[in-house]
């Protein structure tokens, strides 16, 4: 096992530039996880990891060794692809010694590590079946068990539950998350899926343009977002965003939110008069009924999961804004949603007193997108 460092990698396609920049300290035995939109850069950085891609500009080391220019084959690291990639013609102990085979490790050790590897991933009894007669589960294994059997210094995971049904998806996430604790390898994993980046990392990196936006533990990133894309990106449903005015008070500021003069939590709040805000409500901070700020609403859609509900509600004209710089939804910029736990049944047609903890908001620059502490 080895940590990792990227300093100041870049990658262009001709006036194209794909990564900005990018530098990441990943210790030993740390899950990392790469997350953004599509167009991100974060799996073309895998792939500099793995030597399938040559950077631009920077330096990568794994361990105390420089690979930068070193092949795929030298670096002593792993991947495991989002297309299994399983030979069909070979048994599930075949397919995950190849590797092994192909470097010209003993038969005994590729025996030995075969089946340990199958042991750990409850796949020992499947070691003589082929790829057609397995699931999509036990064959996403079988290609985590021909990465771990390299025994590398690091795992490169790129979207590996992207093609499992949604429960197995989860399934499966918690079984890496599992296999993670037990082996302790340093892991790279890049997804789309913020809930996925949530539940498995110990540090998630936010990345939008080629650019990184925030390096954290998810709690941390869902509790202090840097900016307005990191906050529209964490969490499910997506954090509101409503357009405010800030004016100075005893010292703080506020800012007018339905009809309330309503305290933000942010030091040296008078440096705040008059400047335009954006303040950030997650939809789990809304409570029905009435509290420290409450605000009667009309629903316009009501989506029911049994122990939650989604409301929707269109906001006023004075909150709304002309663009997002966390994320191009439409609905974020134009309605309200709360999400409530274990709610009353209702219909979608009665009015609705809802209600949020001032100390719970977030508040940003509406120029540049930054959070005010």
């Amino acid at each position: 096992m080895a940590g990792i460092r990227i300093d100041s990698v870049t990658k262009s396609y001709g006036g194209l530039a794909v990564l900005k920049a990018f530098s990441l300290d990943i210790a030993d035995g740390e899950f990392v996880v790469l997350v953004g939109p599509s167009g991100c850069g974060k799996s073309t950085m895998l792939k500099i990891l793995a030597g399938l891609e040559e950077a631009s500009s920077g330096k990568i080391s794994i361990g105390d060794r420089d690979v930068t220019d070193l092949a795929p084959g030298d670096r002593d690291i792993a991947m495991v692809f989002q297309n299994y990639a399983l030979y069909p013609h070979l048994t599930v102990a075949r397919n995950m010694g190849f590797g092994l085979k192909m470097r010209g490790t003993d038969a005994g050790e590729i025996d030995r590590r075969v089946n340990e590897a199958a042991k750990i991933l409850g796949i020992d009894h499947l070691l003589e079946r082929r790829p057609r007669a397995l699931s999509g589960g036990q064959r996403q294994r079988v290609a985590l068990g021909r990465a771990i059997v390299r025994e590398p210094q690091a795992f490169l995971m790129d979207e590996p539950l992207s093609n499992l049904d949604a429960k197995l998806r989860v399934h499966t996430r918690a079984e890496i998350s599992a296999l993670h604790k037990r082996l302790r390898v340093t892991t790279i994993y890049v997804t789309h899926d913020q809930t996925e980046a949530m539940t498995m990392a110990d540090r998630i990196v936010i990345m939008k343009d080629g650019v990184i936006q925030q390096i954290a533990a998810p709690d941390v990133m869902f509790r202090e977002p840097a900016n307005l894309f990191v906050a529209g990106f964490i969490g499910s449903p997506g954090m509101n965003f409503l357009k405010a005015k800030a004016e100075a008070k005893g010292g703080g500021a506020t800012a007018k939110l339905f009809g309330h003069d309503v305290t933000l939590p942010v030091a040296n709040g008078g440096a705040l008069a008059g400047k335009d805000i954006v303040v950030g409500l997650r939809p789990e901070h809304i409570a029905a009924g009435p509290g420290q700020v409450s605000f009667t609403v009309a629903p316009r859609l009501i989506e029911s999961l049994g122990s939650e509900q989604y409301v929707y509600v269109d906001l006023p004209e004075e909150h709304r804004r002309e663009a997002s710089a966390g994320g191009d939804d439409e609905t974020r910029r134009t309605s309200l949603i709360a999400r409530l736990i274990n709610p009353e049944p209702r219909p979608p047609e009665e009015t609705l007193t809802l209600s949020f903890d001032p100390a719970r908001l977030h508040v940003f620059d509406a120029a540049s997108g930054e959070a005010i502490r």
